[in-house]
């Protein structure tokens, strides 16, 4: 009987430009051919695993750090922030100007300024990985799907992530979203340049193990 394999897509599958090397590529396509599954595990949403990740061939996917499961073409759970939450963090974020974007399956959708000041974040998270060229980085180079100017209050809301403008940021968001998960990425503690609030209760754990609980 094959193995269940789940793997990580950021700095894993691909590497923190966005490229997926033909080794990783072959390595999964033989993992199947060997009677082994292959899901991806990643805090992305579904629409941030374009088409040339799905052209490996993979199973299914993990995404939105737990809140969606995907078994090759079926939708097995999805957990979504509901509308009166995601409008309370839009208005949170917009009294704190704090920049943000709402990932959803159907699109990341951008703050008013969510460009502007993203831009220089993004080539410090870029610095910090250690890449030569941090500085031609930019929001819509690491994210060129995103939509500026749509609906922020949505009901199909997986996570928020928004541009810490200090640590205190994060740390009033535990206390202002109990009923949500908060979190940091781009680097830890006080270094951090992201804040991120998604689902309450869930986790990749969780997910995998409704995966397993399938297979």
């Amino acid at each position: 009987m094959g193995k269940v394999i789940f793997i990580d897509v950021d700095g894993t599958l691909l590497d923190y430009e966005n490229k997926l090397p033909a080794s990783a590529d072959r390595a999964i396509k033989e993992a199947r051919k060997n009677g082994h599954r292959v899901y991806i595990c990643t805090g992305r949403s579904e629409v941030e695993v374009y088409d040339y990740i799905w052209d490996i061939g993979l199973d299914g996917m993990i995404g939105g750090n737990g809140s969606y499961v995907k078994d090759e073409d079926t939708a097995v759970m999805h957990q979504l922030i509901t509308l009166e939450q995601c409008k309370h963090i839009v208005d949170w974020c917009h009294s704190r100007n704090l920049e943000f974007y709402l990932e959803s399956n159907n699109g990341l959708f951008a703050s008013e300024n969510f460009e502007e000041k993203g831009n220089p974040v993004i080539k410090v998270y870029y610095q910090r990985k250690g890449k030569e060229n941090a500085s031609e980085q930019t929001v819509r180079t690491v994210f060129p799907e995103m939509i500026y100017g749509g609906e922020l209050y949505r009901d199909d809301c997986n996570k928020v992530s928004f541009i810490l403008n200090s640590y205190q940021d994060h740390l009033d968001s535990i206390k202002e979203f109990p009923d949500l998960k908060p979190g940091t990425w781009g680097g830890a503690g006080e270094i951090a340049l992201f804040g991120d609030l998604g689902v309450k209760g869930i986790d990749k754990a969780h997910a995998i193990d409704d995966v397993l609980n399938l297979c």
